[in-house]
């Protein structure tokens, strides 16, 4: 990840290994928040939902933070993408922010505050941690 990436300014289009994701029809959620947009892996659109960014990809798997619309609010969950069927699968509850940070392992690192104060990772058998390091 560029390090000068963050959700409200991201790089649209980004290679990994061959894995090829680009971002489109991007809009702010309200003015000076994140941006989502449609995502494309390898030139096919991920449907039915609106992602924010900054993305990363870790082999065959992009993880982003999808918006979600509720009738209570909205926010981010971070989504587990798989890069050969486009599978969306939900990793979280719904957060205020997610800010990508790292894949390591099995584990997703992120941030839920723009400041990069507020530093969490998502463990397949733990689910979310907080992360003190």
């Amino acid at each position: 990840m560029n390090k000068f990436e963050n959700p409200v300014q991201f790089d649209i289009s980004k290679e990994f290994d061959g894995v090829n994701v680009a971002y489109s029809d991007l809009i702010e959620v309200s003015q000076g928040s994140p941006e989502i947009g449609t995502i494309a892996i390898n030139g096919n659109q991920v449907k039915s939902y609106r992602f924010g960014g900054p993305c990363i990809c870790d082999g065959k798997y992009v993880y982003a933070p999808a918006y979600v619309k509720r009738f209570l609010g909205s926010g981010f969950k971070l989504a587990k993408i798989n890069a050969e069927n486009f599978e969306v699968e939900f990793l979280t509850k719904t957060k205020d922010l997610i800010f990508l940070d790292k894949v390591e392992g099995n584990r997703v690192y992120f941030f839920e505050d723009i400041d990069r104060t507020t530093y969490r990772y998502y463990d397949p058998k733990l689910g979310i941690v907080e992360n003190r390091n």
